[in-house]
């Protein structure tokens, strides 16, 4: 399906996005938005939704739940698409709050209002427990998270779906692995890379840049691939007792991959210095190969990664610095992956 294509229904078909500020709600609500939907945003950061867009205000002083009911029963929407998460700070109470309490209370809003709009929230891979190389992870799985993170995406998971059995939600989780894109934030890998390669070339020196030496081999895959997974999931109409599909390439790519190709089409000098892994990693050290089986993504969606990992480094140092996201310290949880 190409961007002018629309599929059956979503001409103005009614979105509420929550999160669509975040790394991966940005390009979710720019495919949603190529394809004609009317798209509310729900965010703590207004000013940060580009303009022609609805937008709802969250407000961290007032339940959630109470709020997330008020938006559906003002916009009434078709779907409700959630991309809020917390990654990147390690803080307990906030990955809780965003991956887990969160999701929670939105289902709970959807249920207290027999609500028949579509609930699309996007999970993580990191749920899964990791297996051993070559095998690929499909949807039976065992859930064994070995990060907080992940315990607390999947306590969310896990929340959504119970209320959707006792309250008959229509809902569907789409599990990400390892979403990369434009404007990913400064404490991500390849945020950082970019950083250091945009000041190594404007300043003429050579970009130094560190890697720990941790041998994982992930499935990386392109933000605007997982964004049309969205827009497909949003509208299906196939989705009935599939409440839970892998987004992913079915390929495996190192942390080295990434950094020296991101480097290569910087155009700047570089030298890449590997170091030893910590022995505590947390996050980072909690699988060290892991790949989607997208089988059931292909079947429900007729969905699979379209772009290459080279593609998708390049277009990451094209658009480097469009819209970049503020500093790790200021930015609200917003951006699941």
């Amino acid at each position: 399906m190409t961007t002018s294509e629309r599929p059956v229904g979503t001409p103005r078909t009614k979105v509420l996005l929550i999160g669509g500020t975040g790394f991966l709600g940005r390009h979710v609500l720019a495919r949603l938005s190529a394809a004609e939907m009317d798209v509310t945003v729900v965010t703590r950061r207004p000013t940060a939704v580009p303009a022609g867009h609805g937008v709802a205000e969250l407000d961290d002083n007032a339940p959630r739940r109470a709020q997330f009911a008020a938006m559906i029963n003002r916009f009434t929407p078709d779907a409700v698409v959630n991309t809020a998460g917390e990654i990147w700070r390690s803080d307990p109470c906030l990955l809780r709050e965003a991956n887990a309490e969160l999701p929670e209370q939105l289902a709970l809003a959807m249920a207290d209002l027999g609500s028949t709009a579509r609930l699309v929230h996007l999970g993580s891979s990191l749920e899964y427990g990791p297996l051993p190389h070559p095998h690929a992870t499909d949807e039976s799985c065992p859930e064994a998270p070995r990060s907080e993170y992940g315990r607390t995406k999947l306590r969310g998971t896990r929340r959504i779906l119970e209320i959707a059995r006792q309250a008959s939600l229509d809902v569907v989780v789409l599990r990400v692995f390892n979403a990369i894109g434009s404007n990913m934030s400064p404490a991500s890998l390849l945020g950082r890379t970019v950083r250091t390669l945009d000041r190594a070339r404007c300043d003429g020196h050579l970009a130094r840049l560190t890697l720990f030496d941790l041998k994982q081999r992930r499935d990386y895959a392109d933000a605007r691939d997982l964004a049309e997974a969205v827009l497909r999931a949003t509208v299906s109409r196939r989705l009935a007792g599939v409440p839970v599909l892998n987004l992913g390439t079915g390929r495996a790519g190192s942390a080295y991959d990434l950094v020296r190709e991101l480097a290569l089409a910087s155009g700047a000098e570089f030298a890449i210095d590997v170091l030893p892994a910590p022995e505590r990693g947390g996050r980072a050290l909690a699988a060290g190969w892991q790949i989607a089986d997208p089988t059931l993504a292909r079947r429900h969606l007729d969905w699979s990664a379209a772009r290459t990992l080279p593609e998708t480094l390049r277009w990451i140092w094209r658009t480097a610095g469009e819209g970049q996201a503020p500093p790790i310290a200021g930015c609200p949880a917003e951006g699941t992956r």
